[in-house]
């Protein structure tokens, strides 16, 4: 009874949050997992290249524009209805999921490839740093009902 109590006042505390803070930490979470599930599909496309080329390919196609999408966009589906109290998603887990993975990807594509910059930990310190426009992206990709939860 007392952990439920605690939990609802860290959500209550969550949900008083001016809109920008809200928008700081969504973005914050949001970019994290994208940015560790990014450095660790990095690290592993050689393993997944090297496994029966053309199979390999696929399993790596699957990992980040089918796996990663459903995380991202469940994850992020969560924090809405934790900070803004909703309930329910206007579009599914993997469409908000490749929505944000591609707004995600294409800032990177084009900071590696405009100047030139790796990944880690050039790229990903630059993610981090925009973690509120991320945020508000992530905000908006799915509203969620305005139905209370009660």
């Amino acid at each position: 009874m007392q952990k439920k109590l605690n939990d609802n006042r860290v959500i209550n505390h969550l949900r008083n949050l001016r809109l920008v803070e809200k928008l700081l930490f969504q973005g914050l979470i949001v970019t994290t997992i994208l940015i560790v599930i990014q450095a660790w599909l990095a690290g592993e496309k050689e393993s997944f290249m090297v496994y029966l080329p053309p199979i390999g390919f696929a399993f790596y196609l699957a990992m980040e524009f089918f796996a990663q999408p459903l995380i991202v966009g469940a994850v992020n589906i969560a924090v809405i209805n934790s900070l803004y109290h909703t309930k329910g998603w206007q579009v599914g887990f993997w469409l908000n999921g490749i929505f944000l993975l591609l707004g995600f990807s294409t800032l990177n594509l084009v900071l590696q490839t405009t100047f030139n910059l790796p990944f880690l930990p050039t790229v990903a310190v630059i993610d981090l740093l925009l973690a509120v426009p991320f945020g508000a992206i992530a905000r908006f990709s799915n509203g969620g009902w305005k139905k209370p939860i009660d």
